[in-house]
């Protein structure tokens, strides 16, 4: 593998605007002054180190996964105040939920989130959460489960997972994530790290589809549609927010009904993206 044959490198930090997320989160400027630009994995999870030790430690870490995640998309700030603002002691529910990730692993995190949700934040978004919190301890990973991880499992491994709060289906994944990487002799962050790389390789409009992509990795936390048009940008973002709204019907529908809605996405995303070259 190319990415091996190169001594692993890691993947770059994600870029984001201090102004804009100082606007959108007034109260953590001087918190936001304070984090790496662009912040890289490790500089995340040494920041989600305390999270488990105070409530403020956890805001601090959720912020800190939030700018890793959005990077440089718009409503990364505005989403991430959601969060905070709009749930009753938020942060000490992602304090526990922090704590649990450490010392319980990844899924038994999850499963704590899925009770006791936190409005406005969905599973892509908690995972990368909870991934940072995990990985500052030693028991079972939490591993992130976004849509094109998601999509491309569903493509490559005829495996397709569920969009909502499913227990069961996230403890599955990582479970297996965690297998091939006993195979591949990889931990398992890289492993998803990888499958999410061959995911934005597929993408015939995204910046990242190089030929040196295994070799040197590309920044996840930014939006894949940075390359398309800006009509073709609103059109992408609308079916994500399709996608999200779907997932509180899923749980309600029988399983060939979401499998047909996930596959005519993944179908609308190539089409708008091929046309948008």
């Amino acid at each position: 593998m190319r990415w091996q044959q190169a001594g692993r490198p890691p993947q770059r930090g994600s870029s984001w605007s201090l102004r804009s997320w100082q606007d959108g989160l007034p109260e953590q400027s001087d918190f936001l002054a304070t984090v790496p630009n662009p912040i890289d994995r490790a500089s995340a999870i040494s920041l989600c180190r305390r999270a488990g030790d105070e409530p403020a430690a956890a805001v601090h870490g959720f912020v800190a996964a939030m700018l890793w995640g959005y990077g440089m998309v718009g409503y990364g700030p505005f989403r991430t105040a959601r969060v905070l603002h709009d749930n009753d002691a938020a942060a000490e529910r992602l304090q526990h939920a922090a704590v649990l990730a450490r010392d319980d692993g990844g899924p038994a995190a999850f499963d704590w989130l899925a009770r006791h949700r936190l409005r406005w934040l969905g599973v892509a978004f908690a995972t990368k959460y909870l991934y940072f919190c995990a990985a500052t301890g030693s028991a079972t990973p939490a591993l992130v489960l976004d849509q094109l991880v998601r999509d491309w499992l569903a493509d490559h491994a005829d495996w397709r997972l569920s969009r909502e709060w499913n227990v069961a289906d996230y403890r599955a994944y990582v479970t297996t994530v965690c297998a091939w990487g006993v195979e591949l002799g990889l931990p398992p962050p890289d492993v998803e790290m990888l499958i999410f790389t061959l995911a934005v390789a597929a993408l015939p409009a995204s910046q990242w589809s190089q030929p040196d992509l295994l070799a040197a990795s590309p920044p996840p936390q930014q939006s894949p549609y940075e390359s398309a048009e800006p009509e073709a940008r609103d059109v992408l973002d609308a079916l994500d927010e399709a996608g999200e709204a779907f997932a509180a019907l899923a749980a309600s529908l029988p399983a060939r009904d979401v499998d047909d809605f996930e596959r005519g996405l993944r179908q609308l995303r190539r089409i708008v993206l091929t046309r948008s070259q």
